[in-house]
């Protein structure tokens, strides 16, 4: 059994599933984290990232009162980070029409300024588009990970006219996926954390809208709390759910964190 004295306590982070229609089936988006990450260095991810207190200003991001009602400073941190790490920017201007790549590509400048979401937004008449992102479910880290998260994962489409690009700081890799290619391939299995793996595995469908489906209709709010345990030869396996058989983890997904280190 993998033990640890301190528990440290999870982050609320958000992560965002990003899809697309290929010739050939189901695209999904995956940005490959850098080595210097304290978390999941050189693994391949979903856009995502902590909740910043920022993401709290949400007035000045959405309109209506049953549009209000429907978000949170998740949801905010999900368009936030996708926007950031990705340059997918899951918003609406004043006449209804998805953000174009221009408004992603002046928001990530903002963001990077140090402004808040709802600040980028105010300047450019830009509104959150809720109806977007279809949540799914909630991961935590096992404990004796040195940092810890509880992620909320939402799943949406790459908005037409926009083009993913990492950030080339956190993110210094993308690459477009079908599921199966990555699934099936033992040169992605170290590359792929479980709740990748996982979701990857929901993307399965016959086009974006279906995942969309699949995503909302099969949709939990009780989070997943992954155990790590020994495989007795000196390596890690991860039980996912109680009763699930262990899946190989490989190296630890961490390291040990300093002063400098980010997300």
């Amino acid at each position: 059994m993998i033990e640890d004295t301190m528990v440290v306590p999870p982050r609320r982070a958000a992560s965002v599933v990003v899809v697309r229609d290929g010739r050939d089936g189901v695209e999904v988006l995956l940005l490959r984290r850098t080595s210097k990450a304290a978390f999941a260095p050189d693994r391949y991810v979903f856009p995502g990232g902590s909740i910043d207190p920022s993401d709290q200003h949400i007035p000045a991001l959405v309109t209506g009162e049953h549009v209000a009602s429907a978000v949170d400073e998740v949801t905010v941190a999900a368009v936030r980070e996708t926007c950031e790490e990705a340059l997918i920017l899951l918003a609406v201007d004043r006449s209804g029409a998805p953000a174009s790549v221009e408004h992603a590509r002046e928001v990530r400048s903002e963001l990077a300024r140090g402004a808040s979401l709802a600040a980028a937004f105010e300047q450019r008449a830009l509104r959150l588009d809720a109806a977007s992102l279809a949540y799914h479910d909630r991961w935590i880290t096992p404990e004796g990970a040195p940092r810890r998260f509880d992620t909320f994962f939402y799943y949406a489409v790459a908005p037409a006219g926009q083009v993913s690009e990492h950030d080339s700081g956190e993110a210094v890799d993308s690459v477009w996926v079908r599921p199966a290619d990555v699934l099936h391939s033992e040169e992605w299995t170290p590359r792929l954390l479980p709740p990748t793996r996982y979701h990857l595995t929901l993307c399965q469908q016959t086009d974006t809208a279906a995942v969309l489906t699949a995503a909302r209709t099969g949709a939990v709010r009780e989070p997943t709390r992954a155990r790590l345990v020994s495989d007795g030869a000196g390596g890690t396996n991860v039980i996912v759910r109680p009763g699930a058989a262990p899946v190989p983890l490989g190296s630890l997904p961490w390291r040990v964190p300093d002063a400098a280190d980010g997300r």
